[in-house]
């Protein structure tokens, strides 16, 4: 099956007829990956369960190029959209076609902004730290899917780097683009309540990225403040309230031998180290009055030319109103072998705890990646 996988799309890269680049004209991003994930339950009060999971993993994006600073962008995922239940083992279940993003992209050469269905950047846990189990943790205050639009100024000098603030405004997607495609699906809807859910652009996310000053030229670092407004009240969702949350993040490469050059990097002689640190602080996390949550993620990359090595841990601290605290977690180390220029070979295993349950996990991965 992970053949045939590979196979598909490497038809479909071969049959495509790519951009002549001129403008207007289009091009397509994709990455296929089948993953299986194995998850060892252990509850005191059910015993042990076993879970598996296999599945397809497809992203498309599409660019419709109008000139060099503007395009509409087009992101796809097939992959499931149930989730396994305890001691459930299935194949390629569940799965049907979300549309990710769909917005008009303008990157001028001091500015960026999207207009549409995108994600909120606002924290950076999901996409530095390694692994495949840390974005599905730290989902809660990565918020993608929103319908409004961003924008970025970014400043450059010589001695402090680049400095680029952003200001989101958005709310929770519930048109038509809600829908997962090919099964049986819903449309999201106000009454299901939740933070973001307003229906109009009243929420905001404002973030200060900093990179690359002259003295850390390998430094990374994010400030971030998010305010979402209560969606709508009803016998459903009786009590509501306003969500805010801060990230503050730390990202920094240590090159052991720097060089820009490819054959060294394939050759092993390339090796770099990367800590990367995020905390961020939420208060009424998903509209939830006095549910207030933090979440501190440390993690380690070691980049060996074909080998980048991953140990990620994130802690998720729990403290609703009226109640005892408490902390949940998952760890996870990883390897991902760059078996080509497109296939990558991922294997990520640790140990999570959440609504007071404890799980093994152990996923392996197979991604092709390309774009034409």
């Amino acid at each position: 099956m992970r053949a045939m996988g590979a196979c598909v799309a490497l038809c479909t890269c071969i049959t495509a007829q790519a951009s002549t680049g001129r403008y207007p004209g289009y091009g397509i991003d994709f990455g296929t990956a089948i993953q299986y994930d194995f998850s060892g339950l252990r509850a005191s009060d059910q015993g042990n369960k076993v879970t598996t999971n296999g599945y397809f993993d497809i992203t498309n994006d599409m660019h419709f190029r109008f000139n060099p600073n503007n395009e509409i962008w087009l992101s796809t995922e097939i992959s499931p959209v149930t989730t396994t239940r305890p001691g459930e083992r299935r194949w390629l279940g569940g799965t049907g076609l979300n549309v990710a993003d769909l917005h008009w992209y303008h990157q001028g050469e001091e500015d960026t902004w999207r207009l549409g269905k995108f994600d909120v950047p606002f924290g950076r846990a999901q996409s530095a730290a390694p692994g495949l189990y840390t974005g599905d943790f730290v989902a809660p205050y990565a918020l993608g899917g929103m319908i409004g639009g961003t924008y970025e100024r970014r400043f450059s000098s010589y001695t402090l780097g680049t400095l680029a603030p952003s200001l989101s405004v958005y709310a929770a997607d519930t048109s038509v683009l809600s829908r997962a495609y090919f099964r049986p699906s819903s449309q999201a809807r106000r009454s299901d309540g939740g933070a973001t859910n307003t229906g109009k652009p009243n929420n905001v996310a404002a973030v200060l990225n900093w990179r690359a000053p002259a003295a850390l030229p390998y430094l990374e670092v994010q400030l971030g403040y998010m305010a979402n407004h209560k969606g709508d009240t009803n016998a459903a969702n009786p009590t509501a309230a306003n969500e805010q949350s801060r990230t503050a993040s730390v990202r920094y490469l240590i090159p052991f031998a720097p060089t820009t050059l490819l054959s060294p990097t394939l050759a092993a002689r390339y090796v770099d180290l990367v800590p990367f640190v995020e905390y961020v602080r939420t208060h009424n996390e998903n509209g939830v009055p006095g549910y207030n949550t933090s979440y501190l993620t440390t993690s380690l990359t070691l980049d060996t030319g074909r080998l980048a090595w991953g140990l990620t841990h994130t802690n998720r601290h729990i403290s609703p109103a009226g109640s005892g605290s408490s902390t949940e977690y998952l760890t996870e180390a990883s390897v991902v072998y760059h078996l080509t220029g497109l296939i990558d070979v991922g294997l990520s295993g640790g140990r999570s705890r959440q609504g007071g349950q404890t799980s093994n996990l152990v996923g392996m991965q197979l991604v092709l990646n390309g774009a034409f």
